[in-house]
């Protein structure tokens, strides 16, 4: 073939390389042709506020089993529907496990325009499924680079039977696993903020397994928490500044000061109580605490807090901080997740198929 014919039979097969990428619709879940990009924004949107989202909502209270619960098979529809709700209100979200069917979220994302935080679970004394989870993170993270912004091992592993020295073990792997298969993702974890000064190989893995740039670690910040176990009604739901003040002084700077960009992973306020098995320390708040109200005045004074309007601390630095609201939906099977029986009511939305919204997070 000479230079002429050559150029031209390039020329034409770059054409029809680019017809072909336009038209493409990608065929399922599995099998997305969409080549590597580079990030630079870890998330993008006009608000820094996300959500969480845990599938698992369809269900009552007080009826066991619950239909929807770890372990259990989400429907893809289901996904789709729900992602479609989130997409209404927020431009990101974050996710906890690849298992149950959740391996299909980055597909609808793209359908829906959205960006994902991909989590990958730990699960204790079970390392081929988490090794499994961690497969199906990185493969989705290569298949749909525009909707995976990065992954996130583990949640509050404290709490989950988790040592922190087992996170990084499954960092490594991840990091691994990603050279192996030719991408670069950020990659971090989260953990309870107070638990910061305690989790030093944790905030090292989040720097030393990502270029500069690219060096995050997730936080989660409940000013609930604080409010509700102080002897005293030192706040209300929309004062957060002593709660954020203290934050940051324990949690978030240490992080910072590491090297790392701190990203709240979650943030919430439970809108009520059902729980009918164990009282509530008397410490706790009266059970008025935990309304639609309140919850609502804590979900905007926090969005105010994260873009920087900070109740005139002195403390906190003059920026806007990524943040992840806990939940979309309530989740019916956390029943008894503490003594106040509060794990079921974060959701903005209330559980069940056609959930109806609590109030609107529109930002």
């Amino acid at each position: 073939m000479n230079k002429l014919n050559k150029f031209a039979f390039l020329i034409v097969m770059a054409s029809f390389a680019l017809f072909s990428c336009q038209k493409k619709e990608d065929p399922d879940p599995v099998n997305d042709p969409d080549p590597i990009l580079g990030g630079t924004a870890l998330f993008t949107g006009a608000s820094p506020m996300g959500v969480c989202y845990g599938p698992y909502h369809i269900g009552d209270f007080k009826v066991t089993p619950f239909p929807q619960a770890p372990g259990k098979h989400v429907p893809a529809s289901q996904i789709d529907t729900d992602l479609g709700m989130i997409a209404q209100h927020f431009t990101f979200f974050r996710t906890y496990t690849q298992s149950d069917g959740m391996d299909t979220v980055p597909y609808f994302a793209k359908k829906h325009n959205l960006q994902v935080a991909l989590g990958v679970w730990v699960w204790p004394n079970d390392a081929t499924k988490t090794t499994l989870e961690a497969n199906t993170a990185v493969r989705l993270a290569k298949q749909y680079p525009d909707q995976v912004r990065c992954i996130t091992v583990s949640n509050e592993p404290s709490a989950n039977g988790v040592t922190f020295a087992r996170v990084v073990e499954v960092m490594n792997e991840v990091h691994a696993m990603m050279k192996t298969a030719g991408i670069s993702k950020p990659l971090s974890s989260c953990i309870k903020g107070p638990e910061v000064k305690n989790a030093q190989v944790v905030l090292d893995a989040c720097k030393n397994l990502n270029d500069a740039g690219s060096r995050h670690i997730f936080l989660t910040i409940y000013p609930y928490g604080g409010q509700r176990f102080n002897p005293t009604p030192y706040n209300t739901p929309g004062d957060i500044k002593a709660n954020m003040d203290y934050s940051y002084g324990n949690a978030i700077k240490p992080c910072e000061d590491a090297g790392l960009n701190v990203i709240i992973g979650e943030m919430g306020w439970p809108s009520g109580i059902d729980n009918n098995e164990t009282p509530a320390p008397a410490s706790d708040k009266p059970l008025d605490w935990e309304t639609v109200a309140h919850t609502t005045a804590n979900y905007f004074a926090s969005l105010s807090w994260i873009r920087g309007n900070h109740q005139g601390s002195t403390v906190f630095p003059d920026k806007i901080y990524t943040t992840f609201w806990f939940e979309m939906f309530d989740e019916p099977w956390k029943m008894g997740e503490d003594s106040r029986g509060t794990g079921p009511c974060y959701g903005i939305y209330y559980n069940n198929p056609n959930p109806g919204m609590k109030f609107d997070p529109s930002n």
